[in-house]
């Protein structure tokens, strides 16, 4: 990752946020503690955090900040497509836009369906997912 934070020192962290498909749909996010000891340009969280509602079709957008004394700074972003973890889930590095050399390890698991009302059109999931580490090539 890049110094970005001169007085306060690096505290990164992720957010993941659902990309709904329905502009009606409020906001799914989650966000991991931020970093502020060891290794803060290269850090490791190790957290899961269960995302939820997501449904069939919806991209997951991770994005990297920079937590800082009054406001946090964004340093990059990635989009993984629902293609790649449903139904069969995800394992790997994707790549961080605007950080060049520069991969978030994420886990994603599809948990199956919570919504059982048969009135419902689309299929509710959870997708749970885990941060592992952003590492530099």
């Amino acid at each position: 990752l890049k110094h970005m934070n001169n007085f306060t020192g690096d505290n990164p962290y992720v957010t993941c946020e659902v990309q709904h498909l329905d502009p009606a749909a409020g906001m799914t996010r989650v966000e991991t503690q931020s970093v502020a000891e060891g290794d803060t340009l290269n850090p490791f969280w190790g957290e899961t955090q269960t995302v939820e509602p997501w449904f069939q079709g919806e991209s997951l957008k991770f994005t990297v900040h920079d937590k800082g004394l009054i406001a946090s700074k964004t340093e990059g972003k990635a989009v993984l497509p629902p293609d790649l973890f449903f139904p069969q889930g995800f394992a790997g590095m994707v790549a961080i836009s605007g950080l060049p050399h520069v991969l978030l390890h994420v886990i994603v698991r599809p948990l199956g369906p919570l919504d059982t009302d048969s009135r419902s059109k689309k299929k509710k999931n959870k997708v749970k997912f885990g941060k592992k580490s952003k590492q530099c090539c």
